[in-house]
C-alpha cells in the first residue's frame, strides 16, 4: 500500500502526463494498494478541468481513502514547528500529508521534494519513494 501524493495523481489524469507515472499508478490501483487523504482529494478537486471531475472520482474509488483524524491536526502542527525549528517552511497540505504517512506508516509515492526535506529531519518515521 503506498499513499500516492497529489504530484503523482496529477500526472496520472494528464492526457499527455509521463507514462512511467501513468503505469505506475495504474498498476497501484489494480493492486488496490493506491490509497490517498483528504488534503490530496482537496488538491485534486481544486484543480480539477471541467470535465475531469468523473475521470477523479472514478481513480479515487479504487482507491483507499484514509481519513484525517482527529489527532492528526495536532501532530501536523508539532511536525510544523519541528520544521520551522530546523529553519524549514513546508506548505501544510504536504505537512498533513506526510502526517498520515507517518501515523500509517504508508510510503508516500511522489514528485514533491517537500517530502524528502520533510525526511531528513523525522528520519525512518516518514518513507518516501520519489517518481
Amino acid at each position: 500500500m503506498k499513499l500516492v501524493d497529489s504530484s503523482l495523481w496529477i500526472e496520472f489524469l494528464r492526457r499527455k502526463g509521463d507514462p512511467g507515472v501513468k503505469h505506475l499508478v495504474a498498476r497501484l490501483l489494480d493492486s488496490e494498494t493506491a490509497a490517498y487523504t483528504c488534503p490530496i482529494r482537496f488538491e485534486l478537486l481544486a484543480g480539477v478541468k471541467s470535465g475531469e471531475e468523473a475521470d477523479l472520482a472514478q481513480a479515487l474509488q479504487f482507491s483507499l481513502h484514509l481519513p484525517f483524524a482527529g489527532d492528526d491536526w495536532r501532530e501536523a502542527a508539532r511536525l510544523e514547528r519541528e520544521l520551522r525549528a530546523k529553519g524549514l517552511t513546508i506548505p501544510r497540505n504536504d505537512l498533513f500529508v506526510a502526517t498520515v504517512a507517518i501515523r500509517t506508516k504508508l510510503a508516500v509515492a511522489c514528485r514533491d521534494t517537500h517530502f524528502d526535506a520533510i525526511r531528513k529531519v523525522v528520519g525512518a518515521r516518514l518513507e518516501v519513494e520519489q517518481f
